[in-house]
């Protein structure tokens, strides 16, 4: 195959100390499944063309990437693999993984997630969070939840396997966890135990839950899309209310200060007080990672390798893309 059978998209981006690290995969055009993630780096403050410099190359599957209050880096694969760049001490991996720190990076540990117990299998992760460098969670292909306590990775849910029950985003506090996935799953974790919790109102046909994003009293919005989209607002402690049905998809859900910002598929969307209304149409969104002061958007299948940041302190641009 030539260079022009070789696809990259940017599957997430977080934000470190004013500098914006994106993870890409890259894969010819028939395998996506199988395609290799690297970590990049670009300035805060940037010319136009400016090239991103790389700073992780690996031979993993890496799906996913977050960064830790404190500033780490961490990633995930779908062959179950780890990597961050906390102070952790973690035994070589046996899977055959490599990790290459270039440029301005730290050095990487890597380690290898417990396989699934119900299948013996290495998990799928298919999302990663955490409160901390000690306290990290990792969603999985098949509804299954690990965590990091800063001593061992162990698996503390068990989905329903099979795809089923999917995980697909994380959020809240410590002691006040809440995972989130395909078929209507919302699962709690109080500091003990994890909890199924009741979805409220009427189906809403093959519903994901999309987004959390918690309140500093503790109550959450969550975002979903089935037959419409949809909110839910409340807690684990007082129960979930359904906040609003809207004919608008929400994929995905991010905060941008006091404003509540969405991925819908076809651009994004704002809420506005109890309403969903869209700001932007003129290209297609896949996803969203919340930065600081700023968001940042993915769009389905691009043409070349981006994002696109919006940053409302910059009146003159708020939208800026990122292509490379």
């Amino acid at each position: 195959m030539s260079e022009d059978d070789v696809k990259r998209e940017v599957l997430q981006v977080v934000e470190v100390d004013g500098k914006v690290y994106f993870l890409s995969i890259k894969y010819f055009d028939d395998d996506s499944v199988g395609g290799v993630g690297h970590v990049f780096l670009v300035r805060d403050t940037r010319a136009q063309g400016e090239v991103p410099t790389q700073v992780l190359a690996t031979n993993d599957t890496l799906r996913t990437m977050w960064a830790s209050p404190s500033g780490s880096l961490w990633v995930a694969s779908a062959d179950g693999s780890v990597g961050t760049t906390a102070p952790v001490r973690w035994a070589a991996p046996t899977s055959g993984v490599d990790y290459l720190p270039l440029g301005p990076s730290p050095s990487w540990s890597v380690a290898d997630l417990p396989r699934v117990r119900a299948t013996g299998l290495p998990p799928n992760v298919t999302a990663l969070w955490g409160t901390g460098d000690s306290d990290v969670y990792a969603g999985t292909y098949g509804g299954h939840v690990y965590r990091w306590d800063g001593a061992m990775w162990a698996q503390v849910f068990d989905g329903p396997g099979g795809g089923n029950g999917t995980i697909r985003a994380f959020g809240g506090a410590p002691n006040d966890v809440y995972a989130l996935g395909q078929q209507g799953t919302v699962l709690h974790f109080d500091g003990q135990a994890w909890t199924r919790l009741r979805v409220p109102g009427p189906p809403n046909g093959h519903e994901l839950f999309t987004g959390v994003v918690r309140a500093p009293e503790g109550e959450v919005l969550i975002s979903s899309s089935g037959d419409n989209g949809r909110l839910l607002q409340g807690s684990a402690a007082g129960g979930l209310e359904e906040f609003g049905r809207y004919l608008i998809h929400l994929i995905d859900m991010a905060p941008l200060g006091d404003r509540i910002l969405f991925a819908t598929g076809d651009g994004v969307a704002e809420l506005i007080g109890r309403d969903v209304e869209m700001v932007k149409s003129s290209f297609k969104t896949s996803g969203m990672s919340a930065g600081k002061g700023r968001v940042f958007f993915f769009e389905p299948a691009p043409e070349s390798a981006g994002f696109i940041e919006y940053d409302p302190r910059r009146e003159d641009a708020p939208w800026w893309g990122v292509e490379y």
